[in-house]
């Protein structure tokens, strides 16, 4: 191993291992306000996919480079296969549910914000499953050509001239293609139906008739639904940030290994950049995982203190009670 592949391999690494531990974060602040926000459930799935993402583009290629090993065997390859290709298809398929629920937030708010857990884990379970049959069917045909991790092209390799030649190159594109192009119109009907209801509102407050006070339901109805509609702009960059990835994937790949590299980090970065939209977008996620930080941290110098507090106390009852046999056992000796 030479210096580009030890700076390859650690980079990759550690972006992997840094982007999981702050989609974990994140995560477990969504966690915590899933139970109001239906959103976060939705999120909350496509982050898995994001993590297993983040680990295969970034930290398990920055092993193969470090160790220059391809650690699985080759007659493992078709299998490992199976998994990479259904973690990449579960993600996919999670842009247009995700699309879907932001769509479903603003046109049918009362409905959306009492969905039950059990429709919520139904819905997410849907591209997870979807994503494991394609890839299950697809491994069972002959022309499709499976990629593997190689420690020298510093990436995924493969038969490159039966990749192109027997389709699979094709399939790839046709399905990332349409499966990227769905989302948008959600998005589109979703805007259309805020900037609709903008309107709407601003020509109630321009008429003469005073509202009506608003109760606490109507409040935390409409608290909710402007979360969930903040939550509109994060998906949608991201959506987009994937479609220009995949742009120069299919432009980068097969032109040396440090493109190779390039499409991994690209790979991982699309995972990446979902926690960063949501903290920056997201004023309930950012103060929620300020708040679970400083509950943590909190918690810890309690815990520190009562700790150091209680070896004090020991310490100096252990200096007491040497004290106290010390002095007794001198005025016994002085008795006798």
């Amino acid at each position: 191993m030479d210096v580009s592949d030890a700076a390859a391999g650690l980079f990759l690494f550690v972006f992997g291992v840094t982007g999981i531990a702050l989609y974990l974060l994140i995560t477990c602040s969504m966690w915590h306000m899933a139970s109001e926000i239906v959103g976060f459930r939705f999120l909350i799935s496509q982050a898995f996919t994001d993590v297993l993402l983040m680990f295969q583009f970034g930290i398990w290629p920055g092993i193969v480079i470090l160790t220059q090993n391809e650690i699985i065997a080759e007659s493992w390859r078709w299998h490992v296969h199976i998994y990479l290709d259904f973690t990449w298809w579960a993600m996919v398929y999670h842009y247009t549910v995700i699309a879907w629920s932001r769509l479903a937030a603003v046109q049918w708010p009362n409905w959306f914000r009492t969905l039950p857990y059990g429709t919520c884990v139904t819905i997410c379970a849907l591209p997870w499953f979807a994503g494991l049959l394609q890839s299950l069917v697809e491994h069972q045909f002959d022309w499709f050509e499976p990629l593997y991790y190689s420690p020298s092209k510093y990436g995924m390799d493969s038969d490159w001239e039966r990749y192109e030649a027997r389709g699979t190159n094709a399939y790839y594109m046709v399905c990332n293609v349409i499966l990227m192009v769905l989302p948008f119109p959600l998005y589109a009907a979703a805007l259309g139906v805020l900037f609709k209801r903008q309107r709407n509102r601003n020509l109630e407050l321009r008429s003469k008739y005073t509202r009506s006070p608003v109760c606490a339901a109507s409040y935390a109805a409409q608290r909710q639904l402007s979360i969930e509609t903040r939550l509109l702009v994060p998906c949608i960059i991201n959506t987009v940030l994937f479609v220009v990835g995949q742009i120069f994937i299919s432009q980068s790949s097969k032109h040396g290994k440090w493109m190779n590299w390039a499409v991994m980090v690209v790979f991982a970065t699309n995972s990446f950049v979902n926690p960063l939209l949501y903290l920056f977008f997201s004023s309930v996620i950012r103060k929620g995982v300020i708040s679970d930080c400083r509950k943590k941290f909190s918690l810890s110098v309690i815990y520190d203190y009562e700790l150091r507090s209680s070896s004090l106390e020991q310490r100096s009852s252990l200096i007491r009670i040497n004290r106290d046999s010390t002095v007794t056992s001198h005025l016994h000796r002085i008795s006798t």
